[in-house]
């Protein structure tokens, strides 16, 4: 997988995905998403669902700083980090991939247990590569 996914195309990958996940979680936060079709559809009202997508969206957006670490935007002094959080990421994602295949919602499986999926991969592509090339 790491010569078939570049670095640098993973990297820019996961920022878009991430970026457009974080955009989906507001949407959750506005309502317009249906409640049950968000964390496996356990979600018992709207107070569950307002936390379930701040969690979320922080999730996401500590994530986006992962992968800018990764990518040698910052300080290297933070490239370890980077690079733990990563694999801890692609663990998170894998896991998520499972949950999404035992949601209650059949929407929620169909769509976001590839993406989750395509997610932990790309994670894994950015935490295996030994020295990231900054640009």
């Amino acid at each position: 997988m790491r010569s078939l996914i570049p670095f640098r195309i993973a990297a820019r990958l996961l920022l878009v995905l991430f970026g457009l996940a974080f955009l989906f979680q507001v949407a959750v936060l506005a309502g317009l998403i249906p409640t049950e079709m968000v964390w496996g559809g356990r979600l018992r009202n709207a107070e569950e669902r307002t936390v379930g997508a701040l969690v979320s969206g922080s999730v996401l957006l500590f994530a986006m700083a992962l992968v800018r670490v990764r990518m040698g935007k910052t300080s290297k002094r933070l490239q370890g980090l980077g690079r733990w959080g990563m694999w801890a990421m692609a663990a998170l994602f894998a896991l998520n991939t499972v949950g999404n295949v035992f949601a209650l919602d059949a929407r929620e499986a169909l769509i976001f247990t590839p993406v989750t999926l395509v997610l932990a991969l790309l994670c894994w592509r950015l935490a295996v590569e030994k020295q990231p090339i900054a640009r």
